[in-house]
């Protein structure tokens, strides 16, 4: 009887989280050892969606698909897919405020036009942050995050070509809560 009334208290934790967002990466670039191919740092816009599932007050389980959308140059076209799961500790929350750290592996998928050819490739990412969520009622919130992620970029077997790019996110968005 007392492990029911345990499990029916803990229990009342859960919940799952759905947010949509808005998210800048800071100094994406890809070096190819090639002038021609290169892309200089730039910043990357785009959205995407969290699903989140509470499983205490203090930890969740996330999943994360950011659209960055294309990077172009005269003789490249990069269109770039990131997913990550994770690992999320959070605070109580106390009044609107829950505050977090973050860390997550995945994948991302880049679809590359390269001089007329088109193809895609799929690399290793992960990424570490943190952030704030204000919630505006029991169902309804908005998210802020800062995050570091690392992304596999494609490879061409050339001597000089970076294989990792490393930036900044920002991200901005809302959330519901069920």
């Amino acid at each position: 009887m007392v492990l029911s009334a345990a499990l029916y208290a803990s229990a009342q934790d859960y919940n799952t989280e759905v947010q949509g967002f808005y998210q800048t990466y800071r100094n994406f670039s890809f070096q190819t050892g090639l002038s021609a191919f290169d892309i200089p740092d730039t910043k990357l816009n785009g959205g995407g969606f969290v699903l989140a599932q509470n499983l205490a007050p203090w930890f969740a389980m996330w999943t994360q698909l950011s659209f960055f959308g294309t990077v172009e140059q005269p003789n490249i076209s990069l269109r770039i897919i990131n997913n990550l799961e994770g690992f999320r500790f959070q605070t109580k929350q106390h009044g609107p405020f829950r505050f977090y750290v973050k860390t997550g592996l995945g994948f991302t998928n880049y679809g590359v036009d390269l001089a007329g050819s088109s193809g895609g490739t799929t690399k290793f990412s992960w990424a570490y942050g943190g952030g704030a969520q204000i919630w505006l009622g029991e169902h309804f919130g908005v998210d802020l995050d800062l995050s570091h992620v690392f992304m596999g970029l494609p490879g061409f077997d050339l001597p000089n070509q970076e294989s990792w790019d490393s930036g900044l996110t920002y991200t901005t968005g809302l959330a519901i809560r069920f």
